[in-house]
């Protein structure tokens, strides 16, 4: 499995955390855990579209689409090579790009046709030039990355200052009466704005901060259940379970353990 990113330029970097490309030629056929993080992504499958599991059942998705944020775990499978080129937006920068609530997006994969013809109609240029071997995996990602540029053009003001700095505020660790008061909003107003923006809530878009960061801590370094919980937030090694059982379904030694090549790849410290 090769992964890479490209970090994005300028204006871009405003809305855009990176563009990535995922290639293996010979994946394996069980199932993967991705786990909530924060951030929507936009998809395109050169490859053969992963199945996933909703319902007890399993689906294609679309060859290319957009994630919203995702509340709970997700069960992705390979159907064949893999090929992807995505881009992972800030939590806040989606709705900029796409003109879109974000909110209307939360726990969705939505077919990028259904939100933008004329860029789902570009991406498919993207696709046709790789199957034609004129483009390599990183002419992918750069031409993907003036792709972006040239409608983040259109993005007016940009994105929202203060639900930008609340953001920020929660990767740090913050509460949210805390947040709302830094920003200058009252609590009200940051619930309405953030999950425009956002697509969720300032309280679970805290929590899911707090598991990532346990996420990453446990991969780094070896640290007991009690010294992780509190390092990152926790009152106790029971509050950080229920947390883990919720975002990914299992207990944490074992999703640790196993079932999650491909949600290492978006669950490092790198991507912060």
């Amino acid at each position: 499995m090769k992964y890479r990113e490209l970090k994005p330029d300028g204006s871009l970097s405003r809305y855009i955390q990176c563009f990535w490309m995922l290639e293996d030629p010979s994946p394996s056929a069980e199932a993967q855990r991705i786990v909530p993080d924060g951030r929507p992504e936009l998809i395109f499958n050169l490859g053969r579209p992963f199945q996933s599991e909703g319902a007890g059942e399993w689906q294609r998705q679309p060859q290319s689409f957009v994630a919203g944020q995702i509340t709970r775990p997700l069960l992705l499978r390979a159907d064949g090579p893999v090929r992807i080129v995505g881009i992972r937006f800030h939590p806040h920068g989606a709705g900029c790009v796409l003109g879109v609530p974000l909110h209307e997006l939360t726990d969705s994969v939505v077919a990028l046709d259904a939100i933008s013809t004329g860029l789902h109609r570009r991406m498919q240029r993207i696709g046709e030039l790789s199957e034609a071997g004129d483009s390599h995996s990183a002419d992918c990602l750069v031409t993907l990355a003036t792709l972006m540029a040239e409608m983040a053009q259109d993005c007016g003001d940009g994105d929202d200052p203060q639900i930008s700095a609340a953001v920020a505020a929660f990767e740090r660790t913050a509460g949210v009466a805390e947040v709302a008061d830094r920003v200058g909003l009252s609590s009200r107003q940051l619930q309405r704005r953030f999950r425009q923006a956002v697509g969720i809530s300032p309280k679970l878009f805290s929590r899911m901060q707090r598991f990532q960061r346990v996420f990453q801590a446990m991969e780094a370094q070896a640290l007991d259940w009690v010294d992780t919980a509190i390092e990152c937030g926790y009152y106790d090694q029971a509050h950080l379970i229920r947390d883990f059982r919720e975002f990914s379904g299992k207990a944490p030694t074992a999703l640790l353990a196993g079932e999650i090549d491909l949600a290492r790849h978006f669950s490092r410290p790198t991507r912060r």
